[in-house]
């Protein structure tokens, strides 16, 4: 056992709660003592590996594949035909993934106070963890405060068969890297969509397993019928909806997925199967209890200033429970923890109303805000309005006429409090739905804004206007109306 240690901070995990969290409490405090522990070692965490950036550099690689299709509708005509080089685009995420993995352990370096280990942290007592390292040493530490960032990964149901022990998750596919001529793919959620469409592309026939009767059930209602009815068009892509899987069997190098539907017990076949049905946090090893810290199957229970039962210890991203899985809301997070660690008093708690996110779907599907669903449950007197991408000049040009954009506005007050997209390149405008939810604009402010013209841009003032329209004609109809009163405070 090594000399004991004690520090100012320690920070479990390297991913995107972890990283920003440290760095930027480090920068603030100079003189303090901060230890970063990390399981791989690496930074980055799920998102940058095994997630988010592998998955969009696969994404672009069969968007510019397909691109290929659409030459002739723009008046291009290449007498060749397109061939995916597979090795090509390993070697430009294995680039990628290096830089930035390079560039976030220069960023570390730079803050002089941070020392970076690799090791699995579990908690001694409130104020103490214990590291074990990859050659079974052992190193007991004691802190001052803490904060936990260990992630999520997949969730495994408790499938029957010989064959579940085989098959792969996110992180197992973007570490080989192996595109199989077939593939079944359990989970309809985010993960399975993005990874269905992308492997679509490049001629891999995927089962899509969903235990609803639509898929992506936690977004807006009209943008998951619509993308329901665009998916099931799409090639190589065998959807099977209301279908409960039960049991995972591999025989003669065959996997066989047996699954309950309102025909029966069914099975399909195929080269290799990938779990994508959901995420649990990484708790167990963490010894919680031991530490004072609250905890429940599905994560940390934290209060509004991510502040643990524990109150030395902060935690945040997917590892807390109630909060959205995203890389870029941990690191919303990550602010937060580091200003509350840095005045030694909780002044800063999360608003996750104003969470937005991007599904790098085809076509991309963009969330900000709070849901019509959400605002009903909630009480709050809405109104909503769609703009239809058919007539948007910019997705006319781009022969992608398709899609809408969607309002969940505050009747009283005209704030927008909930924006969604479907549309190709959606993510392009996905910044400016998250200022305007942040922002609390209203449709005065969007219709008072000018957006250039063509661009996707412009959908946020037609829509605004077409909703003030709509408002203005409801209230001429009370007699009481006063057209000049109206006009002056709402236009």
């Amino acid at each position: 056992m090594n000399k004991h240690k004690k520090y100012d901070l320690i920070v479990i995990g390297g991913g995107p709660l972890g990283t920003p969290a440290a760095i930027e409490y480090a920068m603030m405090n100079p003189k303090k003592e901060i230890l970063l522990i990390d399981k791989k070692g690496k930074l980055g965490g799920e998102c940058l590996f095994d997630g988010c950036i592998p998955s969009k550099i696969l994404e672009a690689s069969g968007e510019h594949l397909k691109l290929f299709d659409k030459l002739k509708s723009f008046g291009v005509k290449i007498n060749d035909h397109p061939r995916l080089i597979w090795e090509e685009v390993i070697k430009k995420k294995e680039r990628i993934l290096s830089n930035r993995a390079t560039g976030a352990q220069k960023e570390l370096e730079s803050a002089r106070n941070i020392t970076l280990k690799k090791g699995v942290v579990s908690f001694k007592s409130k104020n103490t963890i214990n590291i074990l390292y990859d050659d079974n040493s052992e190193e007991l530490v004691y802190f001052n405060k803490a904060v936990i960032g260990t992630g999520s990964r997949t969730f495994i149901p408790p499938f029957k068969g010989n064959g579940v022990e085989k098959t792969i998750t996110n992180e197992e596919f973007f570490d080989s890297m192996k595109l199989p001529k077939d593939m079944t793919i359990i989970g309809d959620g985010p993960e399975g969509i993005e990874l269905t469409q992308i492997l679509s592309k490049f001629c891999v026939k995927i089962n899509l397993i969903g235990n609803l009767n639509k898929v992506l059930p936690m977004i807006d209602e009209n943008i998951s019928e619509i993308f329901l009815k665009r998916l099931k068009n799409q090639e190589n892509i065998n959807l099977i909806l209301n279908a409960n899987v039960t049991e995972i069997n591999f025989k003669n190098k065959l996997f066989e997925v047996l699954y309950n539907s309102h025909n029966g017990v069914k099975t399909i076949k195929s080269s290799q199967v990938l779990i994508a049905t959901g995420r649990t946090p990484n708790i167990e090893e963490l010894n919680l209890e031991n530490a004072g810290i609250k905890y429940n199957p599905k994560g940390i229970i934290v209060n509004k200033y991510l502040q643990t039962a524990n109150h030395n210890i902060y935690a945040g991203g997917d590892v807390i429970f109630g909060g959205p899985q995203f890389a870029h809301t941990a690191s919303y997070e990550a602010h937060i923890i580091s200003q509350n660690l840095l005045f030694n008093k909780n002044k800063f708690k999360t608003d996750f109303d104003k969470n937005s996110w991007v599904l790098f779907s085809d076509p991309n599907i963009v969330s900000a805000g709070i849901s019509e669903n959400e605002a009903k449950k909630r009480g709050i007197d809405i109104i909503t309005g769609i703009y239809d991408y058919s007539i948007d000049a910019k997705s006319q040009i781009d022969n992608e006429a398709f899609g809408l954009l969607k309002y969940v506005v505050d009747k009283k007050s005209l704030k927008i409090i909930g924006i969604n997209i479907l549309t190709t390149n959606a993510h392009s405008i996905a910044g400016e739905a998250a200022l305007i939810i942040t922002n609390k604009l209203t449709l005065k402010d969007l219709v008072n804004t000018i957006h250039p013209h063509p661009t996707l841009s412009e959908s946020f003032t037609f829509l605004a206007k077409n909703m003030m329209s709509k408002i203005m004609l409801e209230r001429m109809k009370n007699p009481m109306f006063k057209a000049g009163f109206f006009i002056k405070k709402w236009l």
